[in-house]
């Protein structure tokens, strides 16, 4: 594959939309400044991942995925975090700015996904929220390879973004994708963040292997998800979906200078 091929946000329509809503934003102790590195990431994920979506969907997606990252990056009390879904339940105001925007973001995720997608991205970032909590209040060493499955499932945001594929207006029935989710999931793991409070290192330290070993093992995983996933879908447009999504995530990874990735293959070329 040539990254060559792709370009994130071609039109710059998906980024000038995203830094225009930010204007309005506060969020105490994030500066404009510092807006500028996750702002390439969330609209570089948004049109690589997701360019086959509406340009709306594109935006929404990236002043989303901008919001996620600002609940990894900022020091957010946890008791604020601890708070945000009985807030959000009652519809009451949430004790940080970022926690604010997050909400208003998952009620207007209806317009974008069918209910029942909408739902499950609702609920996955619920998980993401409480798992954010739980490693900052219990950091533990994990001794279970199905615990460190369990965690990375939901402190990942991996089902979301698999789920941000399929929207209202290209697929409207949610039937024709959702048994490849388990698939989306396991993929979608597969992302190194570049720590030792990681899928990787836990794993290795579970499992005794060493780094190398564990990343073959997940590589033979990921692609077997692919591959059931292809099998799974039907329709023409579906399996085009999956396909653009796979290639959209590879490219997402090499385009985003957050990765750096293009330092370790010194190419244009995966």
């Amino acid at each position: 594959m040539s990254m060559q091929t792709w370009q994130y946000d071609p039109s710059g329509v998906v980024e000038a939309r995203v830094r225009e809503e930010i204007k309005s934003w506060d969020l105490f102790d994030f500066s404009a400044t510092q807006y500028q590195g996750p702002i390439q990431t969330s609209v570089c994920v948004a049109t690589t991942m997701f360019g086959h979506t509406h340009i709306e969907t594109q935006v929404h997606i990236a002043l989303f995925s901008l919001l996620a990252g600002c609940v990894d990056d900022l020091e957010i009390d946890p008791v604020a975090l601890e708070q945000f879904v009985e807030r959000l339940h009652a519809g009451s105001g949430q004790l940080h700015p970022v926690l604010d925007l997050l909400a208003q973001k998952l009620r207007r995720m209806p317009d974008y996904y069918p209910p029942y997608t909408a739902t499950a991205i609702f609920a996955g970032t619920i998980q993401f929220i409480n798992a954010t909590l739980f490693d900052k209040l219990s950091p533990l060493r994990p001794v279970s390879l199905p615990f460190i499955r369990y965690k990375r499932a939901r402190n990942s945001l991996g089902e979301v973004y698999g789920l941000f594929a399929w929207d209202k207006a290209n697929f409207p029935d949610v039937s024709v994708h959702i048994q490849i989710l388990p698939d989306i999931l396991s993929f979608y793991k597969e992302e190194l963040a570049g720590e030792e409070n990681n899928v990787i290192h836990d794993r290795v330290s579970v499992t005794g292997k060493t780094v190398p070993e564990v990343l073959s093992d997940l590589l033979d995983e990921a692609v077997s998800s692919v591959e059931r996933a292809r099998v799974i879908l039907q329709g023409e447009k579906e399996k085009e979906t999956w396909e653009r999504f796979i290639a959209g995530y590879v490219a997402f990874h090499f385009l985003s200078p957050r990765y750096r990735l293009k330092e370790l293959t010194g190419s244009e070329y995966v």
